[in-house]
C-alpha cells in the first residue's frame, strides 16, 4: 500500500447538583471508555515504523461519521458504499472491529516528496476468524492464497487496484495479505508487512508507540505522531533559505482529531531542531495564514467557510515545537467533506 504526501508544498442547586452528578458520572465513564481504547490501540503490535496512526473505529463509524454527515444523504451514502467495497473486495467488515493502528516507513525522493511506504495496520475488534477466511475467499473468486510464517496463515490476494482501506484511507493496493494473531487481532498490508507483523507481535521488529504518549483529549477519536529520518526533508526548495532550512530541521510531529456535537477538534505539532527554527515555522506559518484571506477571495463559494477555518486557526510556539489548533464548526463539516 503505498501512500506520498509532498512536503513542499482539531440555578436550582439540588436540581444543579444532581444534574452535576450525572453529567460528571457520564464524564468519567466516557473518560475511561476512551482512555481504555487509547491504550489498546497504542499496544497494538505494529512493525517498526517512521510514523503511526490510530483510531477508534467504534467512534468514527458509529458517532464521528453518522454527526459529520447528518446533513448529506448523499456523502452518507458514498461513505457506507466505500465501507461496502472494502468488504466485497477483501471480506472485512471494517465495523467489526474496535481499534486500528497503522505503521508507515518515511522515504525521502528526489523531487523533493516524501513517500510514506510498507503501510501496515493492525485492527483489533469481535470477529469470527473463520468467518472472516470464507469471506475472503469468496471476495478473491476462489484465488486466495495461504503462506505459512512464524506459525501463523497468511492469505493473500491481489487487487491491484485504487481502494479506500478499511472505507477510510484511499491507497493503490497490488496484494492484500492479512493474518489472524489472534482472537481479537487482524493484521492488515502487504504480505512482507503482515510478516513483519507477525514478527512485531512476537516482540522482534516492533514500532515504538511511545511517540504516542502526548495529552489527548476524552474527545479524540484518532492520534498521530512520528519521527522525521534525518536528511528527509532536505530536498524541499521554497526559494527561501532560512524557510528551507527550518522545514529540514523538523525531528517529529504529533496531532489529534477530536469530534463532539460542536464540530471537529484538530491539532498538529512540529518539533523543530532549534527554537530558532520552530520560530522561523511559526513565522512562515502565520504569514502565510495572514496572506490567505487574498487566495481565498478567489475561491468562489467555497470561500466564505474557508476563511471561517482561516479565522479559527490558532497558531503557536513554545521552544522548538510549533503547534496549529483548528476547530471546525458542526455546520461546515460536511461541506468540508463534500470537498475532499
Amino acid at each position: 500500500m503505498r501512500k506520498t504526501l509532498y512536503a513542499s508544498t482539531l440555578a436550582i442547586i439540588l436540581a444543579a447538583l444532581a444534574t452535576s452528578a450525572g453529567a460528571q458520572t457520564t464524564r468519567n465513564a466516557t473518560a475511561a471508555r476512551v482512555a481504555a481504547t487509547q491504550a489498546a490501540a497504542d499496544t497494538l503490535p505494529l512493525p517498526t515504523a517512521d510514523a503511526v496512526l490510530t483510531v477508534d473505529l467504534r467512534r468514527l463509524f458509529t458517532e464521528v461519521m453518522p454527526r459529520a454527515l447528518a446533513g448529506d444523504a448523499a456523502r452518507a451514502a458514498q461513505v457506507n458504499a466505500d465501507v461496502e467495497q472494502f468488504k466485497s473486495r477483501t471480506g472485512i467488515d471494517p465495523r467489526e472491529f474496535d481499534t486500528v493502528a497503522a505503521g508507515a516507513r518515511i522515504v525521502p525522493l528526489p523531487s523533493g516528496a516524501v513517500k510514506f511506504d510498507r503501510v501496515t495496520a493492525v485492527a483489533r475488534g469481535r470477529f469470527r476468524s473463520d468467518a472472516l477466511v470464507a469471506a475472503a475467499r469468496t471476495a478473491s473468486k476462489g484465488t486466495l492464497a495461504e503462506q505459512q510464517y512464524g506459525g501463523k496463515t497468511v492469505y493473500v490476494s491481489v487487487i491491484n487496484d485504487q481502494l479506500k482501506l478499511f472505507g477510510v484511507v484511499k491507497s493503490h493496493v497490488r496484494e492484500l495479505a492479512f493474518a489472524v494473531l489472534d482472537a481479537n487481532t487482524l493484521a492488515v498490508g502487504e504480505p512482507e508487512d503482515v510478516r513483519a507483523a507477525i514478527d512485531a507481535q512476537a516482540g522482534r521488529g516492533r514500532a515504538d508507540m511511545s511517540i504516542l504518549n502526548f495529552p489527548r483529549a476524552a474527545t479524540d477519536f484518532a492520534a498521530f505522531a512520528g519521527r522525521i529520518p534525518a536528511g528527509a526533508l532536505s530536498g524541499v526548495e521554497t526559494g527561501l533559505p532560512n524557510v528551507d532550512r527550518a522545514i529540514a530541521s523538523i525531528r517529529g510531529f504529533y496531532g489529534t482529531a477530536g469530534s463532539t456535537a460542536a464540530g471537529l477538534q484538530l491539532m498538529t505539532t512540529l518539533r523543530a531542531g532549534s527554537e530558532a527554527d520552530a520560530k522561523q515555522l511559526f513565522n512562515t506559518a502565520d504569514a502565510m495564514r495572514l496572506v490567505a484571506p487574498g487566495l481565498i477571495s478567489a475561491a468562489g463559494d467555497k470561500a466564505k467557510w474557508a476563511q471561517g477555518l482561516v479565522n479559527s486557526l490558532k497558531l503557536t510556539q513554545k521552544g522548538t515545537e510549533v503547534q496549529a489548533r483548528l476547530e471546525v464548526p458542526q455546520s461546515e463539516v460536511a461541506t468540508i467533506l463534500r470537498s475532499l
